[in-house]
Parts: C-alpha cells; sequence; structure tokens
C-alpha cells in the first residue's frame, strides 16, 4: 500500500502529467479496439460467400484466402511457384541467420559464410529463371511478388557491405592521395544523386554502353545499380565509425609493426563497426524499404503485385486488405531488423561496461 501511495501522490502532485498519461492511454485503447474490430469481430470469415464483403465494415478475409498466393509470386507460373517460394525462403534463411549471428557474436569462417550467400545468390537466379538442371525457362517479366523484393534487397545490400567497407578504408586513409580523392568523389556523387535517377541509369543507360550483341536482363541492371548506390551510404556509415576511434588505435597497431590492412582488420574495423551500428541498421532498413520504387522501371515488387490483385473486377474494392497485406509484411521484416539493431547496441554497450 505505501508503494501504490506514492505512486498516487505523484501523479497528483502533476495533474498535467498524469491527464497526458490517462489520453495517450484512452487513444491506444481506441486504437487497439478499431483494428480488433476491422480484423475479427466485423470482418468477412476466410471462406465465407466473397459477395458478403460489399457490406462488410471489416476485413475482408476472402480476399485474402484467394490472393494472398497472387500477391507473394504474382504472374509466375502456377504449377512452378514452389520455385519462388523456395528462393524467398532461402533467402530469408541466410538473412535470418547472418541477423542471430550477428547478435549472438558467433561468426563462422568467413570463407564458408561468404560461400554460403554466393550459393543462395545463385541458387536464387537458377531457381527463378530455369532453363538447366531440368527446369522449365521463366522469362524474368513473369519474376514477380516477394522473390523480387528479396533478390533485390538482400543481394543487393550483401554485395553493398563490403564494397562499402572498402570505400571507407579508401576514404580514411591519407597514404595515397589519389585513393582517397576517388573514394571521396565515388561517395559524394552517389549521396548526391537521387536513387531513382541510378535506376533508370542502370535500366535504360547501361545497356547502351555493352559492346554490340551483348544484353543485360534488367533485374540484373537494377541490381547493379542498387549495389553501388548503397555501399556509398554504407561507406560513409562505416567511416563515422572509423572517425569515432581515438588517435592512439592506429598508432598503436603501427607500433606493433601491423601494416595498413592488418590494422584495418583487426583493429579498427570491429571497433569503427560496432560504432557505426545504428546508423547501419538504418541505412539497411532504409535500403529494404526503398526497394519498393523499382515498380516506375516496371518491375513488379510486393507492392505492385499488391495493386494488380484488387485491379481485379471482382476485388475491386479490397485496396485496403491488399496494402495492410504488404503493410503487415514490411511492419514484421523491419521490426526484426530494428531488433536486431536494439541487440547489437545493448551488447556493444555491455563490452564497454566490462572494459572500463
Amino acid at each position: 500500500m505505501t508503494r501504490a501511495n506514492a505512486f498516487l501522490q505523484r501523479q497528483l502532485s502533476r495533474p498535467g502529467s498524469s491527464l497526458l498519461s490517462l489520453a495517450s492511454g484512452g487513444l491506444v485503447l481506441a486504437i487497439l479496439w478499431a483494428v480488433a474490430d476491422w480484423f475479427i469481430l466485423s470482418a468477412v470469415p476466410p471462406f465465407a460467400d466473397p459477395a458478403a464483403c460489399a457490406e462488410a465494415t471489416g476485413a475482408c478475409w476472402p480476399f485474402w484466402t484467394e490472393k494472398s498466393r497472387f500477391i507473394l509470386f504474382g504472374t509466375y507460373p502456377f504449377e512452378d511457384q514452389w520455385r519462388p517460394m523456395a528462393v524467398s525462403l532461402i533467402l530469408l534463411g541466410l538473412s535470418i541467420a547472418t541477423g542471430q549471428m550477428a547478435v549472438s557474436g558467433r561468426w563462422p569462417d568467413i570463407r564458408l559464410f561468404a560461400g554460403l550467400w554466393l550459393s543462395g545468390m545463385a541458387a536464387s537466379f537458377v531457381l527463378m529463371g530455369g532453363g538447366v538442371f531440368g527446369l522449365a525457362p521463366v522469362d524474368a517479366n513473369r519474376w514477380n511478388g516477394l522473390p523480387i523484393l528479396l533478390i533485390l534487397s538482400t543481394i543487393a545490400l550483401a554485395l553493398a557491405l563490403p564494397i562499402g567497407v572498402l570505400l571507407a578504408l579508401a576514404r580514411y586513409q591519407t597514404r595515397h592521395r589519389l585513393l582517397h580523392r576517388a573514394a571521396s568523389a565515388y561517395v559524394e556523387i552517389m549521396r548526391g544523386v537521387p536513387m531513382v535517377t541510378l535506376l533508370f541509369v542502370g535500366v535504360f543507360v547501361l545497356p547502351l554502353t555493352l559492346p554490340k550483341g551483348m544484353a543485360i536482363d534488367p533485374i540484373v541492371a537494377v541490381l547493379i545499380a542498387l549495389v553501388f548506390f548503397h555501399a556509398a551510404y554504407f561507406a560513409e556509415d562505416v567511416r563515422s565509425g572509423l572517425m569515432a576511434l581515438p588517435a592512439g588505435q592506429h598508432e598503436a597497431a603501427s607500433a606493433l609493426g601491423l601494416g595498413f590492412w592488418q590494422t584495418a582488420r583487426l583493429v579498427l574495423l570491429p571497433q569503427a563497426i560496432e560504432r557505426a551500428m545504428p546508423a547501419l541498421v538504418n541505412s539497411t532498413i532504409g535500403a529494404y524499404k526503398d526497394t519498393s520504387l523499382v515498380v516506375i522501371l516496371g518491375l513488379h515488387d510486393l507492392s505492385a503485385t499488391a495493386r494488380m490483385a484488387f485491379s481485379d473486377v471482382a476485388w475491386g474494392n479490397q485496396a485496403l486488405e491488399a496494402y495492410v497485406f504488404v503493410g503487415v509484411w514490411f511492419l514484421l521484416s523491419c521490426s526484426y531488423l530494428s531488433w536486431i539493431g536494439r541487440r547489437l547496441a545493448a551488447r556493444a554497450a555491455q563490452g564497454r561496461k566490462r572494459s572500463l
């Protein structure tokens, strides 16, 4: 009772704060009730007659039952949709495993880790495209939905991060001035150009630079553009971590006779990446969501297939359900990335406390 009385006295002594807390709590409850009412209480059951959705005030679950597979895989041949499903599971599995290893700090051999990612990337394109190992060929125009989102985001980020680290090191060092200036110019140019412009350059200009008779798939062109664009942002994140390190770290490594690359690999990068982790996680989440911009180039990612799903005359009133499906996916995946970032920040803080 003493503790409860103390809490009550604190609240009564600050009436403005108490009223704000009550108002916030009431607003949260109202939002939760509205969401529950729309999703469950006033919703049409999953296997009910779709015609009932016209009069319902809640969610149309028959739309999700009917169209969820189309939203996920688009116009990919129905009988071969196990292939985009396998690609999605491969890339999701690699991404989740990478996140868990980052949180735990237990990394496998770097060659094994890189080999797994490269194998997963190759398997993704083989499964989606077919034409080998008895798989029926499928035109890239029919690569839709979740697999395209994951291919363009996870693969682009997996390739952009090591390039960004190299750019950060090139810009951080001052011994080779030409390399330093070239890396600085590249990073500033890429950060000064809108991503949409770079995507158009990748799809419409890059093929013109190739030798006659040589062509490049639009998906590969977009992937290349995304890799080099995001690498510039990762480079600045890592460089911020490098610049935050005390000068004595580099000097102590030099005194021990370590070369630049040994110093970077053993001393500088582990600490710099740890300090830059919040910025790296933020850049990763932003890059993951910005991948949806590829829809302006005619590539049908998850948001585009959702729009195609409610473009069907029979489901023309279910635009909200379609975008809720996409929104829930991005909310869950970005929440996982945010959780990874919080765990990494907490582990870094504990490590600093132990070192004091």
